[in-house]
Parts: C-alpha cells; sequence; structure tokens
C-alpha cells in the first residue's frame, strides 16, 4: 500500500497547484487532488514505458465513446525517483462511499457494477491490447493471437515465479493444474471484449441518482479478454475479506447470470486461474491475506468440483 507525503503537496504547489491535497491511495499509488480539473498520480514501481502504454491505452479506450468517463493522462514527470501521472479529475463519487456491502443496496450497487462490465466488454482495439498485466514488464498479448494462448502463457509464467508456494498451500496443486490448463486450452473462439480486472465499488464513481459516471483505475489485470473472466472477478473481490463474501458473490453471480449469460463453469475457471496468477500480486512472499484468498479460490467447491477434485476447508476472511 503507497503512503500519502507531504513532500508530494509541497512539490505540486510548486508545480503552479496552490490546492494540491492528498486524495486517495491505493496498492499502485498515491493521488493527489491538483485542482477543480486535474489530479496527479505518484506511482510506486510503474515505469516511465508501462505509463506510455497506459497513456496510449486510456486515449484509445476515450475512442469507443463508452457511457461514462474514463481516465486520460495528460503529463508524465520524473521527480525523486518515481513516476507521476497527471491525469483528467473525474465527477462523481466512489460507489464504496455509499456503503454498497448492505444488504439492501445490493441490487443499486449490483446495477452499477454490471453497467460497467457490459459498457466496457464492447471495447476492443489493438491499442487496448498493448498493456501488460500484474507486475510484468511485456504486454500480454505480445506474441499470442488468441485469449486460450496468451493466458495459458502467462499461467506459466506466474508458475515459474511462485508455483511452488501455491503446490505447498493447496493440496493436489499439479492435478488442479493439469485440469484448469486443459480447460483453457479448450475455450475456444470466445468473444472477446475489454476487462478492467480491478472492478471493485472504490473503482466505480456515481451520482447522486446512484448511476455511473466514471471508472478509475484501470491497469492492473486491464486487456482484452473474455468478459466472463471480468464478471467472475468482479463478484468475487466485490467484497473479498467481508463477512458477507460468499453472500455478495452469490448475489452478484446471479445477476451476471441472469444478464449476460455467463456459464458457471467457466467462471469457476477463470476464479482458478486468477488464484494462480495473482497469487503473489501484492507480496512475492505470499504472506498476505491476497495470497490465501487466491489459494482458498483454488480449494473452492464449485472450483474443485469442475476440476474433478475434492474441496478443502476455503476461508474468505483475513487480510
Amino acid at each position: 500500500m503507497q503512503q500519502h507525503d507531504e513532500a508530494w503537496v509541497r512539490f505540486f504547489e510548486a508545480k503552479g497547484y496552490p490546492e494540491a491535497a492528498e486524495l486517495a491511495a491505493g496498492m499502485e499509488g498515491a493521488v493527489y487532488a491538483l485542482n477543480d480539473d486535474l489530479v496527479a498520480k505518484v506511482w510506486g514501481v510503474r515505469s516511465g514505458e508501462e505509463l506510455e502504454r497506459l497513456q496510449r491505452f486510456y486515449d484509445d479506450l476515450a475512442k469507443a465513446q463508452l457511457a461514462f468517463r474514463t481516465p486520460r493522462i495528460e503529463e508524465v514527470l520524473y521527480e525523486n525517483g518515481r513516476f507521476v501521472s497527471i491525469e483528467q479529475r473525474l465527477s462523481g463519487v466512489p460507489l464504496a462511499d455509499m456503503d454498497p456491502r448492505r444488504p439492501e443496496l445490493w441490487p443499486q450497487a449490483a446495477a452499477c457494477m454490471l453497467d460497467v462490465l457490459g459498457e466496457i466488454s464492447t471495447a476492443d482495439s489493438p491499442a487496448l491490447r498493448g498493456l501488460a498485466v500484474l507486475d510484468e514488464a511485456s504486454p500480454f498479448w505480445e506474441g499470442h493471437t488468441s485469449w486460450p494462448d496468451a493466458l495459458t502463457a502467462l499461467i506459466h509464467r506466474r508458475l515459474a515465479l511462485f508455483g511452488d508456494q501455491l503446490r505447498a498451500a493447496v493440496p493436489g496443486f499439479d492435478g488442479k493444474l493439469a485440469r484448469i490448463l486443459e480447460l483453457v486450452g479448450d475455450l475456444g473462439d470466445v468473444p472477446l471484449g475489454l476487462m478492467h480486472g480491478d472492478l471493485v465499488p472504490d473503482n466505480v464513481l456515481v451520482n447522486d441518482e446512484c448511476q455511473v459516471v466514471g471508472t478509475l483505475d484501470f491497469g492492473f489485470l486491464s486487456t482484452v479478454g473474455d468478459p466472463v473472466f471480468d464478471a467472475a472477478l468482479t463478484a468475487s473481490i466485490f467484497d473479498m475479506y467481508g463477512p458477507q463474501a460468499h453472500e455478495t458473490e452469490a448475489y452478484l453471480d446471479a445477476a451476471v447470470v441472469e444478464r449476460f449469460g455467463c456459464p458457471p463453469e467457466r467462471m469457476a475457471l477463470y476464479r482458478a486461474v486468477y488464484g494462480i496468477i495473482a497469487s503473489n500480486a501484492y507480496d512475492p512472499q505470499g504472506q498476505d491475506g491476497h495470497f490465501k484468498f487466491c489459494a482458498d479460490l483454488l480449494l473452492r467447491e464449485d472450483v474443485s468440483e469442475l476440476l474433478g477434485g475434492v474441496s478443502g476447508p476455503a476461508s474468505r476472511t483475513g487480510e
């Protein structure tokens, strides 16, 4: 988790933004409000090349003319060993601010999340395929022409780095892995569209009528792929550590299946895939709650049934 630093506020003031103030902080960077029109994001580990790709991605995404606004990068700076992007400030408040995890608000919250999923899945272009995912240096699609091939290659790259940790945490891991690779290879020509890859309530901006007016923070797992992957992941991470995680996921799953017709078996497969590729996204040592969340995905009953194994005592709590 990145932290705010008063030195950055002074830096932005000296750059001609006297109203600079801390705004938000996340895993990839800390965000500062500069004025009513601009924000600055101080990135943790992103390179200049990655930010150039992200800038091109946002520029191309704007051409899709979605029903809500998405970020645009105006300028990239380098200061004190960190890259800084100056971006357009989007209106609205995060959906998370309305406490959407309360059961009485699930219908409204689900409608917002599904509106975003449905809208972005209509976008596809060569430029939108240009981002790397996770902490990788090369674009996800580089050297590949099909979704199954690109996804399989990503699985193998992550296993080379972190496979031993997953084997230690997930009983019967290699048997599960073999079945996952088989099922991914059999996906064939599924319809493709843009995936956000980290669509949580904090990244969806709404107005006073709870209508989506903006979507933030593309880049973690953003690429063109099977929208079913994005739908399954969104349902699982909506309240990933909360006491009602199972209930909110089940509610969103039902809404996704009803609206988009997503096959539940493919959703289970993609949750297993996410468990492999993202297990060490935030901690190379696998000592954080996200690693446990990912390992638990591979032990879920629906995943184990799909993979032909026995489920384990998966927990969905605790960072």
